[in-house]
């Protein structure tokens, strides 16, 4: 699956325009009823209330890219989602009315992702839109929802200049990547005492950009350097030989080297470097938290610290409620973090139109609530919009070890 950058989003937009008016674009969703996981359907609607609410329905858009590269991120992530939109109907729904949900199946694809927003919004009445992907897809479709007034709720995504590229109808669930970046930096400096560093960069994604970008900034600013820098695209997802050589050909080995990369990366990335005798800390950002990497990797996973968005054997209600449910409808324990992040979107747009609305579920109405949240707990931490549509959140660290995911501590990084 190839990933594309941001600079063919202008084209995605005219697209989606001309499309939204289609009954399906191509490679579109199907329409069973779903959950979002991998096995369901690639789209449908869902609702698991009991009885209609007297007030009607707010129509709610999911947009998840539940196969392709961003499915480790997704399936979690549109699962907790899911997992929320059942349980606040059955509970009554949002201000008495029942939440209708639609959602489709992007495929990690730019174009069709922009497509289907447009299709959620024009075709389904969507007056919000949850997930989105990647910050590439993230940004593109959510340039379609700005065009048409349609707050969207970003949930894997964390690049913090997606207002800036998209408009006042973008929010981010999670924190920005320049927060989680810094919690990085501050941790191989501060806590490990780790001084150099290489930073190893996958060059066609606005994530990994981003992330590489505010762990050098702010490593540096705290009195490291780094070293050096290679990057690889998608040709080079089973060869790291470039990157590997370049750091061997320095005249003193970096402290620490740096990965922003994605799941999929994570196994090869690491057993390629191990193997070439490079042993230091290896230091990332939240594409790497899945226990996979570390059971498939095994002992070349050693060593190796993340962030994320929340430590689940926290004794904290909100966590261990989440856990619970989640554990009693999936059959197990979330896969990552973004299962929470999805689950912390819905109820984020319940508490919004609860608490700001005055009753208005119109698209412009649910907008204007979310812009007003300031004190939202959800399992992932406190979301307030005051200061623009990034939270500013407290960041996880984790390790892995021996095949398994540490939870080491967490940081509130200086900004």
């Amino acid at each position: 699956m190839k990933k594309k950058i941001v600079s063919t989003i202008m084209a995605a937009l005219l697209a989606a325009l001309a499309l939204a008016g289609c009954s399906s674009p191509s490679g579109g969703a199907g329409t069973a009823t779903g959950n979002g996981s991998a096995e369901a359907p690639a789209g449908g609607s869902s609702s698991e209330a009991a009885t209609p609410a007297d007030g009607g329905t707010i129509i709610v858009g999911g947009l998840w890219q539940t196969t392709g590269f961003m499915a480790d991120y997704e399936i979690p992530g549109s699962e907790g989602f899911q997992l929320a939109v059942d349980e606040i109907n059955a509970a009554g729904g949002i201000d008495g009315k029942q939440i209708e949900y639609v959602f489709y199946n992007g495929q990690s694809e730019l174009d069709l992702n922009s497509s289907l927003i447009a299709k959620l919004i024009d075709v389904d009445g969507a007056k919000v839109v949850a997930g989105l992907g990647d910050p590439n897809s993230a940004i593109a479709s959510g340039t379609v929802a700005q065009s048409k007034g349609v707050a969207t709720l970003a949930t894997s995504s964390t690049l913090p200049y997606t207002q800036e590229r998209v408009g006042d109808t973008a929010f981010l669930v999670p924190f920005g990547d320049n927060i989680q970046a810094y919690a990085a930096a501050e941790y191989a400096y501060k806590d490990l005492g780790l001084h150099t560093a290489y930073v190893v960069t996958d060059s066609t994604d606005e994530y990994t950009l981003s992330l590489s970008k505010f762990f050098s900034e702010h490593f540096t600013n705290l009195g490291g350097e780094i070293i050096g820098e290679a990057t690889y695209d998608d040709n080079g997802y089973t060869d790291f030989s470039p990157a590997i050589q370049k750091v061997k050909a320095l005249d003193a080995e970096p402290d620490a080297l740096f990965f922003a990369s994605f799941t999929e990366q994570g196994p090869p990335i690491l057993k390629q470097f191990r193997d070439a005798g490079l042993g230091q800390p290896v230091f990332s950002g939240d594409g790497l938290d899945s226990v996979e990497i570390a059971e498939i990797a095994g002992e070349a996973a050693n060593n190796t610290y993340f962030t994320t968005h929340v430590d689940y054997t926290e004794s904290n209600s909100k966590v261990t409620d989440f856990l619970a449910a989640y554990t009693e409808k999936y059959g197990a324990e979330p896969a990552n973090a973004f299962a929470a992040l999805g689950y912390d979107a819905a109820y984020l747009i319940k508490y919004a139109i609860e608490t700001n609305g005055n009753g208005d579920t119109s698209a412009e109405g649910i907008k204007n609530a979310l812009d007003k949240v300031t004190d939202f707990e959800g399992v992932t931490g406190t979301i307030s919009y005051a200061n623009g549509h990034v939270p500013n959140k407290t960041v996880y660290i984790c390790e892995f070890k021996d095949g398994t995911k540490v939870n080491l501590l967490s940081v509130v990084p200086e900004v």
